[in-house]
């Protein structure tokens, strides 16, 4: 379940991120091959969007790890994904 992903990846992050940025997680989308699974995310301020991507992409394995302990199940390979179309809602 998408959801709980989220969740579990939510509060791995909320625990060990340097408190320089809100990193929010904002929606997960699954390949068409269902083997990976995409979770986009917003950064405020936006001046740490690259810091917080460098971060989310450095620690992936290790949120992997965490969100198969909370869910109890082997998540799909994942990617981190600044989502553009949230931040362009949020200038409207």
């Amino acid at each position: 379940n998408h959801k709980l992903i989220l969740e579990a990846a939510s509060d791995w992050i909320t625990r060990n991120s340097n408190r320089n940025s809100l990193i929010t997680l904002t929606k997960s989308e699954s390949s068409t091959d269902g083997k990976k699974l995409f979770i986009f995310y917003t950064v405020i301020p936006e001046s740490q969007e690259r810091p917080a991507h460098e971060f989310l992409t450095r620690h992936s394995d290790t949120i992997r790890d965490h969100v198969k302990k909370k869910t109890k199940r082997e998540p799909a390979w994942f990617r981190f994904v600044l989502d553009k179309g949230e931040r362009n809602r949020e200038r409207i």
